[in-house]
């Protein structure tokens, strides 16, 4: 005999956030009549310590066994209440999270009668889906004190150091045959020459990790494979000379590639003249003291940065002025000027350019549509440089012309993604799980990120960085375990046709298909995204709180009344809701047709779940996910686009406007794009 389903439903009224624009109390007593509702309560702040002793209590009183919370954001407080109801015995996956503040009230404020019918609604498929809720456990994993560190830089050294220093056993693999990393090419590591030489930090940082009992350092040899997940990584380094190969058992692994420079060839003479050389050549001639009789230096700043394909490169101005001071130091005599187009300087650095101007190194400004221009004649360079403050142009001489060009990360980038199954951006820079809410770490558990693996940083901040991954890789290896979400795949083999979809196209290589060519899913790396899912030809796969019939609720609950004057829209829980709040924490007001259904990531959203809004009659469904190249899934929102083309043509052939399928691709931060993409759905759909 199945459990009786008791839900209790918790309106919070944010002090005036929400109950200022909607009408709690109703919302509270129109939740009190939904089916399965055995409790409904306002609270003024539902998140403070003593409502949620109360909440406790009444789950405790009414034997209550699903929850929906009406509030905020669950990006913010869905542990919190995950813990809670956890606590008063309700399993944690029996929860489900309405925000009714930054979807409703904050979006919009001059419309209560209209924003309280709107909160009624997503209540409504909150209940909807809590009465189909399964309960789910979070997976314990065992996680011991091995530590792989990919890169022997600043970053990979320090990261090394802190994971060594706190009894862990740490492994450096570097592909150069020494440590050091760019280091090895830098001659200063700031304006203070005499007192920053690169050579003496780098000698002392690898002195300590040749000492250090619990480091062990392969250099001259790159990652060769890794299978495994945290706790239960397996690893096979190769050298690069006699491709002798070592096995490792590894709990944890940190990534600390370091960058290099783009290559400007074929601009400004680079590769046509040896006199044209880039700043990291540069530091080469600077550290050898090779720089020559040169009389007249000239530093061109922003190649290949601040453009369409990429925005500052954030240490070249730093490198500019640094170095220019290194040449006047060895040449006194010699001219340097230095070419930009603006000095992104913080106030140390501000100080190094007073004292670059008074060793008389010149700044000339030159406008954004108007780089300077090379040219050669009878042997000599020359640079023409309109310059911005004068007026003008001038042509200045150049013995020496030096490059500050964009960067990009190191050239093992793609190897190494593909062996971790992690995220890069075009530049080959690796991409944290969230800019803010997990900036050295990866959607992949026991993965951190450090350095200028990440993006171009300082040597001060390369260390940190590369320090702060230690510390998030020391976490599960101090604890002894990990417990990872239950938001996972499971597979039903009833139908399954065997065609192995679901194994080839899992960004985690979470499904493996056994000798009887049956997909099993190894739920410690499953991460829940729910591409197998909404791929699967014969609908075996359901996730956890995310199944086709919890989603398929929502959709009917949304369009039970008005359906003509509504949008669905499925928004994946980290970039595209991101988006969401923050057009509600920015108070941008916008229509109010749209239901967002919730789900992990947009490759979440299957072709049927597209089309089953328009067989209700609804005027819209909207697809929202990670804006291109980022996706917390690594693939999901190419995926997702892929599907969407699919759906379109699908849809047309079911008799339904394909033009009425929308999509987004949106950052966390871009509010203004969701909000302005629901006017113009709403103008275009022609809906009230």
């Amino acid at each position: 005999m199945s459990e009786e389903i008791r839900i209790g439903v918790f309106v919070c009224d944010c002090g005036t956030n929400i109950a200022g624009v909607v009408d709690v109390p109703a919302v509270v007593e129109y939740a009190r009549q939904l089916e399965n509702v055995v409790l409904a309560d306002e609270g003024r702040w539902s998140c403070s310590v003593d409502y949620l002793s109360k909440l406790q209590d009444h789950i405790r009183e009414n034997n209550i066994n699903r929850v929906v919370i009406a509030s905020c954001t669950p990006r913010t407080h869905e542990p919190l209440f995950k813990k809670t109801i956890k606590e008063a015995g309700v399993n944690p996956y029996l929860l489900e999270f309405v925000s009714i503040r930054e979807q409703v009230s904050w979006v919009h404020m001059k419309e209560p009668e209209v924003a309280t019918e709107k909160a009624k609604d997503l209540v409504r498929m909150g209940v909807a889906k809590a009465a189909l809720l399964e309960e789910g456990q979070e997976i314990r994993l065992p996680v011991k004190t091995d530590c792989l560190i990919i890169g022997g830089g600043a970053a990979g050294m320090n990261a090394a150091l802190n994971v060594a220093d706190q009894g862990f056993n740490a492994y450096i693999v570097e592909k150069q045959a020494q440590l050091g990393g760019l280091l090895n090419r830098i001659c200063f590591l700031s304006h203070d020459n005499r007192k920053t030489p690169a050579a003496r930090v780098v000698r002392t940082l690898i002195e300590r990790v040749d000492a250090h009992p619990n480091i062990k350092v392969y250099t001259d040899t790159q990652l060769e494979s890794v299978d495994g997940y945290i706790g239960n990584y397996k690893v096979v380094l190769k050298a690069n000379g006699d491709g002798a190969t070592a096995k490792m058992d590894i709990s944890t692994i940190i990534v600390a590639t370091g960058m290099r420079e783009i290559e400007p060839l074929g601009q400004f003479e680079y590769g046509n003249d040896p006199r044209v050389v880039t700043q990291l050549q540069l530091e080469d001639l600077l550290r050898s003291k090779q720089l020559g009789d040169v009389k007249n230096v000239v530093m061109i700043s922003c190649v290949n940065s601040k453009n369409e394909t990429r925005g500052c490169c954030n240490v070249g101005c730093h490198v500019s002025v640094k170095n220019a001071i290194a040449v006047k130091n060895l040449r006194k005599e010699a001219a340097v000027h230095i070419l930009y187009r603006d000095m992104s300087l913080i106030r140390e650095e501000g100080v190094a350019q007073q004292t670059a101007k008074r060793l008389g190194v010149k700044f000339l400004r030159f406008p954004d549509d108007r780089y300077p221009e090379v040219k050669a004649q009878n042997g000599q360079l020359a640079v023409r440089i309109y310059d911005f403050l004068l007026g003008r142009e001038l042509e200045i001489p150049a013995d020496l012309l030096v490059l500050t060009t964009a960067l990009q990360g190191d050239d093992t980038v793609e190897q190494i993604r593909g062996h971790l199954k992690v995220s890069a951006n075009p530049d080959g820079f690796f991409q944290e799980a969230h800019v803010k809410l997990g900036p050295l770490e990866f959607a992949t558990d026991g993965i951190s990120l450090g350095g200028c693996a990440k993006a171009p940083m300082f040597f001060k901040e390369s260390c940190e960085a590369g320090i702060g991954a230690a510390m998030k890789a020391s976490i599960p290896m101090k604890k002894g375990y990990i417990e990872a979400e239950g938001i996972v795949a499971s597979i039903d083999l009833t139908d399954c046709n065997q065609c192995g979809l679901c194994s080839k196209r899992c960004p985690y290589s979470a499904i493996k298909v056994d000798e009887e060519k049956n997909p099993q899913v190894i739920k410690a790396l499953c991460k829940g995204c729910g591409l197998c899912a909404a791929d699967c030809p014969k609908e075996c796969i359901s996730i956890v709180h995310y199944s086709d019939e919890q989603v398929f609720a929502q959709v009917e609950a949304a369009l039970e009344k008005d359906p003509g004057d509504k949008i669905i829209a499925f928004v994946c829980h980290w970039c595209a809701l991101g988006g969401v709040d923050m057009a509600g924490v920015s108070r941008l007001q916008y229509p109010p047709n749209a239901r967002l259904i919730r789900v992990m990531c947009s490759a979440r959203v299957s072709m049927k779940m597209m089309q089953r809004p328009f067989e209700l009659g609804a005027a819209g469904v909207l697809v929202a996910g990670c804006e291109f190249p980022t996706c917390h899934y690594i693939s999901g929102n190419y995926a997702a686009e892929t599907r969407l083309k699919r759906a379109k043509k699908k849809l047309a052939k079911a008799g339904y406007d394909p033009e009425k399928l929308w999509n987004i691709w949106c950052s966390a931060a871009d509010g203004p794009k969701f909000a302005n993409t629901m006017r113009t759905m709403v103008k275009e759909l022609d809906l009230k």
